[in-house]
């Protein structure tokens, strides 16, 4: 891009928010600005609200769109950028960013009036009258519709097809579960949703070939009193096909299918299980795996839902790529047949994945790092996925230190290596059949990690996790670890470290050695997966509990209770004893044009008893960072009003054992995939019991005057498959400073270089902070 065009560019966005755009207008022409409805209301009319967001639908075009209720900036860069050839940026500014003019010449309101009548015959308002009148003003003008409303029509009686044959037998069977009744208003999307309420009863019963369309519904309004009778019958043109009741007939399985056999005619060698046939084409499954998930089975009458929960399971086991089903209908002594062919796609069994690291944390660490994956997608031939993970990366810190402060740096090795079961694998009893839609996993895992801080210490630690994952439905999931073990051991300390930790001796149990052993819990609801939903919700609880069995076995076995003064051991090394708690919240809320206001809130306690004084490292809570409290670096707040002093542990975080967060933004369009972003956050970490190396930790009543309060504004670059987000914040209230000088808002002074040093955060991350 030239220095010209960046110059202009620039202008653009300083004259943007003030240009309305008419100034632009030829002689003559003039803009559309939009329409507006009005219910003349002559009868006895219900609330009008659904029925004023039926008739928006159907007015058209719509305007040019607006910023801050006055400016058209898209308007305005259809204009500046002149005439430009079919490609370079001016091209993109006019045509894909820029909006041409919706003038009023271009706006047909005798056609939007009738398509408005319609939509209010649609809702029971028969013989209404609209009409239409324009409001000029200069270079715009507004098109005002009025709406005259009579008392709309209600349901008086609704009547189906007599039982003559097996099509309308089910019919009238399917007729009792429907969603309106004798009284309710008359609404046609009612009786269309009714009709397709009704083909996915007929569909589950073997009407294979049937068709909503296939059905029609009289109305009757001579009964009078504004009032209208409903009868439902069938078309008296359906097809045949889609009269007749199937039952399924040969069910045939391809485990290994391509588009390339449709054009070859193969000879297979077939299996007969369960009442099935299954190419035995390649050993590399287990035929009873593929088998059982298919629930279509011979004799029976077709079923839409067996027909997707079949597809739903397959595709659950993470194994294919596609998996479809074709049916090729007959008739055998009589009986309508529907002969079915599982279509199975297999994904590559086995892939490999690298990944060069370049790692920049708001901490003040950066470094580079490899990842190297690898995927089994059918390990012992029954779908089951085996994924090993190796990760290795070095860190140091690359912001100004302090006088005499080390050049910190680390490395880090971890590898991780995973096995899921498409079953319920239980001790003991075997694995547990499951003919839900969804596949659940038994989970496998062991992983191993070690940190070495070249001035301090080496730690390693190592983890494995027994456990269970299933979806209830389509919002709710589940996922349970019965056993949890791990293990963290510091095997190497220097003198500057272990001066250190005298210095700060709360430190100390951060890095003895220890046991966790335990069980974790997670519930999560989440209808961000339902689409268009001006309502979200998002909710996560997670508990965990640790060695209270191994407490109970020392007890019963050495007659001792524990106590974190003299603690209990395994194999010469103390465990853990805690319940922790966690809860994440979120509400969504989505606005025209898509905008959203996102809002979160966590909250969590750990609580150490028994045999420990304190929670492990690995289970306190942090707060600060990009995905937190974004005016404050990561995991540098707290706890309470607590400030660690210079010499502290630098690359030693700040934790605590309760934990609240509050964080709300909101999400708006700017152009094109560019998103913007205002956001206010909130929360702090506390100690449980008060601590003398920690003053003002402990959290007490007044507790939200220990909050820590940050805001900002972001830029997103959302290309849906990713996002890259910028945010810039800043703080408005620190916690440790004296309780009357907390809120820093009047200091703030974006002119000054010092204080951009001292308060400013950019964050810079993949995908939105929640």
């Amino acid at each position: 891009m030239r220095v010209k065009e960046l110059l202009a560019l620039a202008c653009f966005a300083l004259l943007l928010p003030a240009c309305t755009g008419l100034h632009y207008l030829r002689d003559g022409e003039v803009l559309y600005n939009g329409a507006s409805v009005k219910f003349d209301k002559r009868g006895d009319v219900p609330g009008t609200k659904s029925l004023s967001k039926d008739i928006a639908k159907v007015i058209a075009p719509k305007p040019n769109s607006k910023l801050l209720g006055f400016a058209r900036p898209k308007l305005c860069l259809y204009y500046l950028a002149d005439t430009p050839k079919r490609k370079g940026f001016s091209y993109w500014l006019k045509y894909k960013i820029g909006e041409p003019p919706v003038l009023i010449s271009k706006v047909y309101p005798s056609s939007t009036t009738a398509l408005i009548s319609n939509r209010l015959d649609n809702n029971g308002y028969f013989r209404s009258q609209v009409s239409y009148d324009m409001e000029v003003k200069k270079k715009t003008a507004k098109v005002r519709y009025t709406a005259v409303l009579h008392t709309p029509y209600m349901i008086d009686s609704v009547t189906y097809p007599l039982p003559t044959d097996s099509l309308r037998k089910n019919i009238v069977l399917a007729a009792g579960d429907r969603t309106f009744r004798e009284g309710d208003l008359y609404n046609l999307y009612q009786l269309k949703a009714e009709r397709e309420r009704i083909d996915q009863a007929l569909k589950n019963r073997g009407f294979f070939f049937f068709n909503p369309d296939y059905l029609v519904f009289y109305a009757d309004t001579s009964v009078g009193n504004h009032k209208v009778n409903l009868r439902l019958d069938v078309k008296d043109d359906a097809p045949k096909e889609g009269l007749l009741q199937y039952r399924i007939g040969k069910v045939l399985i391809n485990p290994n299918y391509s588009l390339a056999q449709d054009s070859l005619r193969l000879s297979y060698d077939t299996l007969l299980i369960e009442g099935k046939y299954y190419i035995r084409s390649d050993s590399a499954f287990k035929p009873k795996i593929i088998v059982r998930s298919v629930f279509l089975n011979p004799g029976d009458l077709y079923s839409r839902t067996k027909h997707n929960l079949s597809l739903r399971r397959l595709m659950g086991l993470g194994t294919f790529k596609f998996a479809t089903i074709r049916f090729n209908d007959t008739m055998v002594r009589d009986t309508p047949i529907l002969n079915s062919e599982v279509l199975l796609t297999p994904l590559f069994k086995k892939s490999i994945r690298a990944e060069v690291l370049a790692i920049s944390k708001s901490t003040n660490f950066a470094g580079p790092g490899v990842n190297v994956n690898y995927r089994n997608r059918n390990l012992f031939g029954g779908s089951e996925l085996f994924v090993l993970s190796c990760e290795a990366g070095f860190e140091t810190q690359i912001a100004k230190k302090s006088p005499g402060q080390p050049s910190l740096g680390s490395f880090n090795l971890s590898a991780d290596a995973t096995l899921y079961l498409p079953k319920f694998l239980i001790p003991f009893a075997g694995s547990s059949a499951f003919t839900g839609v969804y596949v659940p996993k038994t989970k496998f895992s062991i992983s191993g990690e070690q940190v070495y801080h070249v001035q301090y210490y080496t730690l390693n630690s190592a983890t494995f996790a027994f456990g269970y994952y299933w979806r209830q439905t389509e919002t709710i999931e589940h996922e349970l670890d019965p056993l949890v073990i791990n293990y963290v051991h510091t095997s190497r300390t220097t003198p500057l470290f272990d001066s250190l930790l005298e210095e700060e001796p709360y430190l100390q149990a951060d890095f003895e050695e220890q046991f966790i052993v335990g069980l974790k819990y997670g519930y999560t609801f989440n209808n961000q997966v339902l689409q268009n939903r001006t309502n979200q919700y998002y909710f996560n609880g997670q508990m965990e509990f640790a060695g209270n069995a191994v407490s109970l076995v020392n007890r019963i076995f050495t007659g001792t209770k524990a106590d974190a003064e003299n603690p209990q051991k395994i194999f010469g090394t103390p465990y853990s004893q805690f319940s922790r708690f966690s809860i994440d919240a979120r509400y969504f809320h989505t606005f025209h044009r898509k905008n959203k206001i996102a809002t979160r809130i966590i909250s969590g306690i750990g609580i150490p008893y028994g045999n420990s004084a304190s929670l492990p490292y690995v289970k306190e809570f942090f707060i600060g960072g990009s995905n937190s409290i974004r005016a404050f670096r990561a995991r540098s707040i707290g706890p309470g009003t607590y400030a660690p002093p210079n010499n502290s542990l630098s690359f030693h975080e700040q934790a605590g054992d309760i934990k609240i967060e509050m964080n709300a933004e909101y999400r708006f369009n700017l152009v094109s995939i560019i998103k913007g972003a205002v956001f206010v956050d909130a929360g702090n970490i506390w100690l449980l019991k008060a601590d003398s190396n920690r003053v003002g930790g402990q959290f007490e009543r007044d507790f939200y005057k220990e909050f820590a309060v940050g805001t900002g504004f972001g830029i997103r670059a959302d290309a849906s498959i990713f996002v890259v987000r910028l945010d810039l914040a800043w703080p408005i209230r620190k916690p440790w400073l004296d309780e009357g000088s907390r809120w820093v808002i009047d200091d703030i002074n974006f002119g000054s270089s010092a204080w951009r040093k001292d308060n400013l955060v950019l964050n810079i991350a993949i995908g939105y902070p929640f």
